[in-house]
């Protein structure tokens, strides 16, 4: 198979690829190591649906020149790795996907954008600068007015989407969930206000049961001119989601941040809605917006949530 261009060539060759090569698996981050011994090793994080890794080495010392395909199976991160983790890098496209000999190479476009290295972000630090764009959303998704009357901004579809597949990221400060968002400010808040401040607070899905949060504070989550580098914060409720938060463990940059995957098939231009997960009848204390959807939705009594 040569000068075979894109995501579907680039998901047949895998196919191929996993059923002649070698597998070992790493259980803890659900990679496959897919191995050639005369050319380069794959990594496929969990089935492919995180993505893959490409060094063009022979050695699984995994440290080298390397790409990061994401799960578009377009978008990539080129540069140096060291265990996965990005040394220095910049975006790139996947052009071809070729066959030589026993090898399938990977051929790649320009190098774009800023140079990029892991960057996690931690409770005093967003690792990143707020308005570097992350080059898969940038192709994935935009932000603009809510199809929804009670929103104002929402996330919409800039490609087809498939059931399953990453749409956005989300990512913010990292804080332990019982950590007060406001240790040493002595000004008392409204139940209103302090709904507004916790706005963008969303728990990170880890399994090793460690108690911790994504924040963004409402002055940078309400205004992408303050904070895009990642657009899953402007994703609106509905009690008929198309989207839903999982945890991606492994972005090239960020490192373990909370993702939405799509649950059905999502046309062009169609906004992403997921359900936030609030629960009136255990905990009434909702903001009113929620209130004013969940009587919509429910009816004026108190049900169990779908």
């Amino acid at each position: 198979m040569k000068n075979c261009k894109g995501k579907i060539c680039l998901k047949i060759a895998l196919k191929i690829i996993s059923i002649v090569m070698s597998i070992t698996c790493l259980s803890s981050l659900a990679i496959l190591i897919i191995i050639r011994g005369d050319g380069p090793i794959w990594h496929i994080v969990n089935d492919g649906w995180n993505g893959i890794f490409y060094y063009e080495n022979e050695e699984e010392s995994l440290s080298g020149a390397g790409a990061y395909i994401y799960p578009d199976y377009r978008t990539a991160v080129i540069g140096h790795w060291l265990d996965h983790l990005l040394i220095e890098g910049k975006a790139a496209e996947l052009g071809e996907i070729c066959e030589y000999g026993s090898s399938w190479m990977l051929k790649f476009g320009e190098l774009f954008g800023p140079i990029m290295s892991y960057s996690p972000p931690s409770h005093y630090s967003l690792g990143i600068n707020p308005l570097q764009e992350d080059p898969f959303e940038t192709k994935t998704v935009e932000v603009r007015k809510s199809s929804l009357d009670a929103a104002n901004e929402g996330l919409f579809t800039q490609r087809i989407i498939e059931a399953g597949e990453t749409i956005s990221f989300y990512s913010g400060y990292i804080i332990n969930c019982e950590s007060p968002l406001r240790a040493i400010d002595r000004r008392e808040l409204s139940d209103e206000e302090e709904h507004v401040r916790n706005m963008y607070n969303i728990a990170l899905d880890l399994e090793n049961d460690e108690n911790f949060c994504i924040d963004l504070p409402p002055e940078l989550g309400n205004s992408i001119e303050r904070y895009k580098a990642t657009l899953g914060h402007k994703v609106n409720h509905s009690f008929q989601p198309n989207a839903e938060f999982v945890l991606f463990p492994i972005h090239p940059i960020l490192g373990s941040i909370m993702s939405l995957a799509a649950l059905k098939d999502i046309r062009v231009g169609e906004e992403i809605l997921v359900n936030y997960g609030y629960n009136y009848s255990s905990d009434p204390d909702q903001p009113k917006w929620f209130i004013r959807e969940w009587e919509l939705f429910h009816g004026d009594g108190k049900h169990d949530e779908l």
